[in-house]
């Protein structure tokens, strides 16, 4: 399955879509630049089967606190720090391992020089999510961002974007 991204240089403000172009996610954090405290909220399209109001809806289903120590995640009704739902692994700190809620699986988010990739976390170490593209190009087209989500995990695109959004900003902020 893949998802690109509108803006991949500010992934808390973007859309998120399918290859037929149908908007599936949007992330949003209004508010000044220089603002410390900020809130990113994630939602999800509600396709609308009336044939009166072919409209499609969002629903919210993650909020992300910023703040410079102790940002909280809001999934599923419950509210927790960063640090306790996705602590920090590894000696250079460049890892991030959360369990995925209702799955029981590990998973660990490798935070590389120019994106991010997901990984079960476990000795397996298979691939979950790869981040393809996002760049520019002076001869020929643009590659769009594009997150592969691999067979298997589909059933878990929400919080692998949720978290997707978190680790990507502090990756980007190193």
């Amino acid at each position: 399955m893949d998802i690109y991204l509108t803006n991949h240089a500010n992934v808390r403000n973007t859309r998120f879509y399918n290859a037929d172009g149908q908007v599936l996610y949007k992330s949003e954090t209004p508010g000044s630049a220089f603002s410390l405290h900020k809130k990113t909220t994630i939602s999800k399209i509600i396709p609308n089967d009336s044939p009166d109001d072919m409209s499609d809806r969002f629903a919210e289903i993650a909020t992300i606190e910023w703040h410079p120590v102790g940002s909280r995640l809001t999934y599923g009704g419950t509210t927790v720090t960063i640090s306790e739902f996705m602590p920090i692994k590894g000696i250079l700190k460049h890892h991030r391992v959360f369990t995925a809620p209702g799955d029981g699986r590990s998973f660990k988010w490798h935070l590389g020089v120019h994106h991010s990739t997901l990984a079960l976390n476990d000795d397996s170490k298979t691939p979950v999510v790869g981040r393809h593209g996002g760049n520019s190009r002076l001869i020929g087209q643009a590659r769009l961002a594009r997150l592969e989500i691999f067979p298997g995990f589909e059933h878990l695109v929400d919080i692998f974007l949720i978290t997707y959004i978190y680790v990507e900003k502090k990756r980007k902020d190193r």
